[in-house]
This record gives structure tokens, C-alpha cells and sequence, in this order.
């Protein structure tokens, strides 16, 4: 039997102190390949390696046009479908047993344990984001839920406010080289499914209740979720439908050394709802989910402890003090699609159609009395980005010069909005400023509208090399909204709200290649693009600025980006009942035209006043390297995983004639490691996770970058455990709890990415059960 008929993946863990000597010993236990990415999912990993039947997903990604292999899996998770929808190393997939088993807050808490992936922002749910492979922008990291895509740029908040206790699965593709997906994302795609019935039916039954409830100790938070979910059959038409709602409450939450951050805490509701009805080769499937969260925190949500001015507190007292630095805010969270599918008896007509509405709006007001300027969000400010997208495309199957082919063909259109208001209370009585009521300078309104196509081929030149040719072509029509304020809108200082567009080809080229049946090689690449946005567009100062004017001139953004991987699968190796499984990525990345905003004393133009505000700068690169590593036996399971990456551009953000400098958003060296033990008489899972990250040097701050860098961080260690318990049987049965110790030392740290201004939380005992009914 080949290794590749084996199941799937998993997650890992965590940091890096002693990185030198850890990645010694990790390369040299490894050294049956160069190979590896794997997320570990310590919960399942007493699965033993089983030829699987091809799941729906699978059948379903066939049916689109799409490459996909036999799925590895290691517990329960799954490493699949890869760019193109080929089973590739970039690609990880994290199961809802790993959902379960991190007790994550937030989408980025979830992710954070992948390599190449790294959660910016700190401990307030409402300013966290994720950068993929270096790549930091909200533009870089593309977020999708349930087909939708979610576009939140608002400066200095965070981008993805996603209730993991909704979701069935997270599926991060690493890297550009995707040609269904295009205009940015140069980082990834981050693909979020929620639950649905069939995730959650006990076999046999037709309805169901789930119930769960955790806790954890660090901010004393509470989460209660529960579901109702069902199917039927009428008159020869499948129908399910699911409806699940997650409550979520927080105390200040206490990082290392036992400081507590005010006002972290938060309080979210959230809800989904899911339905499909399916007969004679028709499936219709429909998904909303909705939260939100109200509560007082810092006007920008990026930031660690809040701490009160003096002289407020002799006048005010100390909380009233710390409260006029706070503003109330309301976060509101919607996405929602409809897709059709259809498989017809012709292999030429294999049709899919989505339509799908996301929007995020946040609200933030400052207390009554305080003095309150337009650069912090004035009195009040209210900020909503939506996005409609329509998609239709076709798989065709046939075999053409000898050849199978798998032609995957379609348009994609999409409407982007930004409404954006401010109420500034210092300027009620001028006029240039509207009297008060304008949209930040730095925060424009306006739309972009985009039509895109593509065609994919997946061509089986032999069982076993498969390549992916692709092509996409995408257009934009960037609209800007003349800003209410006319010292903002005044056309003699360069400002020009009106509409310019940008268009362009991507291609791109896939190659799976089966050296054996258990080596297998994989090759990527792509020249993606990323169009400007609204905010680099038409962001603009006024007239008596040294960079007023808007930025209409902007050129593409160019990623001429490639991949390479190799995984390799050994049974038996050590013993009758192990298995080996290594997987590594190398990648590169050469951007052309990167947009930035324009500062520095030696980039500013010779004539005040004739500058954009934002512009192309020169070219860097970045490349790096992913090797993970996961063995498994009856009783016991290890995983290994490292990351490392490297980047340079010419000049530096303030200086782009002067010495090459380092990017700015690059990850140190990470290590995470699992050591894990079954005990399947008892239905237990229990193991150590050890996350090792390096001290981060490379940096341009030390290169003259100054407040345009991030500072150096130092290395740190971090050791989690955790243990499940899911009864296969007895009174028990279908009852699963799930305990974790994060931090076990209390260290205090802060990663890289926080900027120096956030650590992260300190000792964690969480807890969590859920029971179906």
C-alpha cells in the first residue's frame, strides 16, 4: 500500500531560546529528508494509518477543477489541497480537534502555532492580527469565511474578529502562488468553514443538541456555546440545518510575572446559522454568522497597559483618570453566502455559483468632558468596510492529446466599500473642517469594483507528474469619496478623489511530481499582483503639509514568488506499528512596486508641498525555509517543526537611498515541539508542547530605521501541556473534555511582532466540556 493512502494533520506549538542547539538536534532526528509541514493535533493521534474512501470535500474539489491527493493525516487533522488545490507542503489545515484542544480566543491565538504564521497585536482581542511568511499588511493575509471575503484595513485596530467556537476547520495557505485568489494576499489565504449538521450528527441519528463550556484562569474568562442541528429526507430532496450562538466574557487579562493589563477584557456574542438542500446532483447551501462586542478600551486596540496621566488622577480620581484615555467601543462582525452546485451526467459541466455579503463596523466613542483631537478618532468615529462578491466557474473533465485534463474556468465580481465618518469637536465651529463632521485624512472613504477571470488547467501528463498551468486576469475601478472637510477636498493642494483603475495578468505554474511511493515533490510559482487600496489612493494632508496631495499615480504592486517542497512518509520504520512523516518548504519572494506612505527627511520631494502621500518604493525580497517533522505509534506521537525566514530591501522605509536594510515584519527563528502519549484503554490524550523562538536582531531599526522599525526583541521559551478525554463508550460516551496548562513558568515575553509594547498572557489553566445529546 502506498504511504500516501494514509490519513492527515495537526498543529504544534511553541518558542525558541536556545535555537542554535535545538535546531541541530531537530535537523538530525529529521535527517531521513529535507521535508516537513505539519500541524499537530495531539487529540487524534490515536488513529492508526488507514486507506481512506474519498470524502465529499475531495469529490467536491474534482469536481472543481482541482488536483487532489490522498489526503495524510495525523490525528485528525489534515494537510491538504495545496495551491491549486494540490496536496502541498504550504498548506495546513486545522481540524476542529485542534479547534477544540487550543481553546483559542481568536483567530489569530488559533493560528499562531503554525510555522511561518505569526499573530501580531497582544492580548485585546479587538487589536490582533496575523502575518504570514513576513508579510504584516491587512492586504497580505486574505481572510475568507465560508466563501466570503472579509476586508478590514482600519489603522491601528485589528482585522479578523472570528468566534473559533463557530468553526469546523482553518485552512492556511502559505504563499501567492494561488491563481484562484488574486489582488493581494502576498502572505496567504486564510479559509474558515463554520460547523454544519453532518460535523455534528451522532451515526444514526437525524437531530441532535451540543452543549459546551471552559474557562480559563488568566483573565477569567468564561465561553458557552451550544447547537442545534438536524437532516431529513423530502420527497427525494436532502435537507440539514444548524444553529449555533457562543457567549464569551472576559476579565483584564493577567500576562507573565502576574501584571494585568486594564481594560482587556471583552465581551462577545456571536452567532451562525447553516442550511444545504441537495437532490439529483443540485446542491444548495447557505451560511450567515454574526458577532459582536461592546466594551471601554484604548483608541487603538494595538497597545499594551493603559496607564492614567497624573495629574488626571489628583483631579479625577484614578479610574475616571484611566477612563478619559479609553473610548466605548462597538464592534459588529457579518458574513453570509449562498452557493449552488452542480454535477451533471456530462463530464464537461460541473458547475458552481456563489454569492456572498461580509461586513465589520466599529464604533468607538470617548468619554463626555474629554478634550478629544481628529488624529485620535475625535469625539466619536464610525468605520464600516463591506464587501459583495459574486463567483461562476466550470470544471470540465476530458482527455485531450493524450492527455487528461481538468479545466477549471470562471469570473469573479466584486464591490468594496468604506464609509467612514468622524466627529472632531474641536473644529465645531470651523467650517474648513465641516464643523467637525469629516472622514480621517489618513482613513478615506470610497469603493473599488472588481472583474476578474481565470482558467485552470490540471493536466496528468503521467501517474505520476501532474502540472497546473494557470491564468488570471483582474480589473480594478478605484473610487474615491471627496472628503466633507475642504481642507481635505481642496483640488489647488493635489487632492483628487476621482475614479483611476489598474488591471494585469497572473500567471501561474503547479507541479506534483510522485518520485516514489513515498517521496513526493512539489513545485510553485506565480507573479501575483496587489492593486492599490482606498487608503493609499486617496489618503491625503492638507495644503500647508509637505505631502498633501493623493496618490493616484500608484503602480501594481508585483510578487514574482515560487515555492518548493518535498514530503516523505516511512512506515515501519522503528517498529511495526510507527510511522515517519517529514515535510519542508523553501520560498522566495521578489516584490516590485511596494506601496508604502511616504516619510523620511531624504524621501521627501524638493518642492514642499509636490508629494503623494503614499509610493512605490524599490524592490526587496524575502525567502525562508518550513521543516516539520511528526512521529507516530499506538501509545506514543513527537512532532517537530521549524521556521526561519530572511528578507532585504534597497534602502530602508525613510532612507531609500541610502544602505540596504532588513524587512521590517520578518519572524525570528521558531522551534515547536510535541511529545506526546495515548492511553487508549482510557480514552486519553496527554502531552507537552514547547514552543522556542530566537532573539530578533534583524531588524531596521538598528540600520538608522528609527520609529519606522520594530525594536529588537529578546528569545524566549515557552512550555504548554495538555490533555483530552474522549470516551468511546459507556455513560460518558459523547462527552469530551479538553484541559491545557499555557505557560506553565509564568514567562514573561513579547514577541517580535508586538512591537515592545505588549506581552502576552502569563500561566493559563483552561478548561473546557462539551457534551452532544
Amino acid at each position: 500500500m502506498s504511504a500516501y493512502a494514509a490519513g492527515g494533520s495537526a498543529t504544534g506549538a511553541r518558542n525558541f531560546s536556545c535555537l542554535h542547539k535545538f535546531s541541530l538536534f531537530f535537523l538530525t532526528t529529521t535527517v531521513l529528508s529535507t521535508a516537513a509541514f505539519l500541524n499537530l493535533t495531539p487529540a487524534a493521534l490515536a488513529q492508526t494509518a488507514q486507506p481512506k474512501k474519498q470524502t465529499e470535500k475531495q469529490q467536491a474539489d474534482n469536481a472543481s477543477g482541482t488536483l487532489q491527493l490522498n489526503t495524510i493525516t495525523v490525528g485528525t487533522g489534515t494537510v491538504g489541497s495545496g495551491s491549486y488545490g494540490t496536496d502541498a507542503p504550504n498548506i495546513v489545515t486545522i481540524d476542529r480537534e485542534t479547534i477544540d484542544r487550543v481553546q483559542a480566543a481568536s483567530l489569530p491565538e488559533l493560528v499562531k502555532q503554525t510555522p511561518g504564521v505569526t499573530m501580531l497585536g497582544g492580548v485585546r482581542i479587538q487589536g490582533q492580527s496575523i502575518a504570514i511568511r513576513g508579510f504584516a499588511r491587512q492586504t497580505d493575509v486574505r481572510i475568507v469565511m465560508d466563501g466570503a471575503q472579509k476586508n478590514f484595513e482600519r489603522y491601528d485596530q485589528g482585522t479578523v474578529f472570528i468566534e473559533p467556537e463557530l468553526l469546523k476547520s482553518v485552512e492556511i495557505e502559505k504563499g501567492a502562488t494561488s491563481i484562484k485568489y488574486g489582488n493581494g494576499g502576498f502572505g496567504g489565504t486564510i479559509k474558515m468553514e463554520t460547523k454544519d449538521a453532518a460535523d455534528m450528527l451522532r451515526e444514526g441519528e437525524n437531530w441532535g443538541l451540543w452543549s459546551k463550556t471552559g474557562y480559563q484562569t488568566a483573565n477569567k474568562g468564561w465561553v458557552q456555546s451550544g447547537a442545534v442541528y438536524g437532516r431529513t429526507n423530502y420527497s427525494g430532496i436532502n435537507f440539514d440545518g444548524l444553529a449555533a450562538a457562543t457567549w464569551r466574557k472576559t476579565e483584564d487579562m493577567r500576562i507573565g510575572g502576574g501584571e494585568r493589563y486594564n481594560f482587556s477584557d471583552s465581551k462577545l456574542t456571536s452567532f451562525s446559522a447553516k442550511g444545504s438542500a441537495s437532490a439529483d446532483g443540485h446542491e444548495l447551501k447557505a451560511t450567515a454568522s454574526y458577532g459582536m462586542s461592546e466594551n471601554w478600551g484604548p483608541p487603538a486596540a494595538i497597545r499594551g497597559q493603559v496607564e492614567p496621566i497624573g495629574s488626571d488622577v489628583k483631579k479625577y480620581g484614578y479610574y475616571e483618570a484611566i477612563r478619559r484615555r479609553l473610548a466605548w467601543r462597538d464592534l459588529k462582525d457579518f458574513s453570509s453566502s449562498v452557493e449552488h452546485k452542480f454535477s451533471g451526467d456530462s463530464d464537461l459541466v460541473n458547475t458552481r455559483l456563489m454569492v456572498s455579503y461580509a461586513f465589520t463596523s466599529l464604533y468607538a466613542e470617548r468619554p463626555d468632558g474629554v478634550s478629544t483631537s481628529a488624529s485620535l478618532g475625535g469625539k466619536w468615529n464610525e468605520s464600516k468596510y463591506s464587501d459583495l462578491r459574486i463567483e461562476a466557474e466550470n470544471t470540465s473533465n476530458f482527455t485531450l492529446g493524450g492527455f487528461n485534463h481538468s479545466l477549471n474556468y470562471g469570473i469573479q465580481l466584486q464591490r468594496h466599500n468604506r464609509d467612514i465618518v468622524m466627529y472632531a469637536d474641536t473644529y465645531k465651529n470651523n467650517a474648513n473642517y465641516n464643523y467637525g463632521y469629516f472622514a480621517p485624512y489618513n482613513m478615506p472613504e470610497g469603493k473599488q469594483e472588481t472583474f476578474s477571470a481565470f482558467v485552470i488547467d490540471k493536466i496528468a501528463l503521467t501517474d505520476r507528474l501532474t502540472i497546473i498551468p494557470g491564468l488570471r486576469y483582474d480589473y480594478v475601478r478605484s473610487t474615491g469619496k471627496p472628503n466633507a472637510a475642504k481642507t481635505y477636498n481642496n483640488p489647488a493642494a493635489g487632492h483628487d478623489y476621482s475614479a483611476v483603475s489598474h488591471d494585469g495578468l497572473t500567471p501561474g505554474l503547479s507541479m506534483t511530481y510522485d518520485a516514489t511511493s513515498n517521496l513526493r515533490l512539489f513545485a510553485d510559482w506565480a507573479y501575483a499582483m496587489r492593486m492599490p487600496n482606498i487608503d493609499e489612493l486617496y489618503s491625503t494632508q492638507s495644503a500647508s503639509s509637505s505631502l498633501p496631495r493623493t496618490s493616484r499615480d500608484l503602480e501594481v504592486e508585483r510578487n514574482n514568488n515560487f515555492q518548493i517542497g518535498v514530503e516523505t512518509i516511512h512506515n515501519q520504520l522503528f517498529t511495526s506499528d510507527d510511522q515517519l512523516k517529514v515535510r519542508a518548504t523553501a520560498y522566495y519572494n521578489h516584490v516590485t512596486n511596494p506601496i508604502n506612505r511616504r516619510f523620511g527627511t531624504k524621501n521627501m520631494p524638493e518642492k514642499r508641498g509636490d508629494g503623494d502621500t503614499y509610493w512605490n518604493m524599490p524592490s526587496y525580497y524575502s525567502a525562508g525555509i518550513e521543516i516539520s517533522a511528526h512521529y507516530d505509534t499506538t501509545y506514543m506521537f513527537a512532532d517537530a517543526a521549524f521556521s526561519t525566514m530572511h528578507g532585504s530591501r534597497h534602502g530602508a522605509l525613510n532612507n531609500i537611498y541610502g544602505y540596504n536594510t532588513y524587512l521590517k515584519d520578518l519572524a525570528p527563528a521558531t522551534l515547536v515541539t510535541t511529545l506526546g502519549w495515548k492511553v487508549p484503554d482510557y480514552d486519553l490524550t496527554l502531552g507537552w508542547t514547547g514552543t522556542f523562538v530566537a532573539r530578533q536582531s534583524k531588524t531596521p531599526h538598528n540600520q538608522n530605521g528609527g520609529e519606522y522599525a520594530r525594536p529588537e526583541s529578546a528569545g524566549y521559551g515557552i512550555h504548554d501541556l495538555f490533555l483530552t478525554w474522549a470516551p468511546q463508550s459507556g455513560m460518558m460516551k459523547d462527552t469530551k473534555l479538553d484541559i491545557g496548562l499555557d505557560n506553565i513558568f509564568d514567562k514573561k515575553y513579547e514577541p517580535y511582532l508586538s512591537d515592545g509594547i505588549t506581552a502576552m498572557p502569563g500561566r493559563n489553566f483552561k478548561v473546557s466540556l462539551s457534551k452532544k445529546f
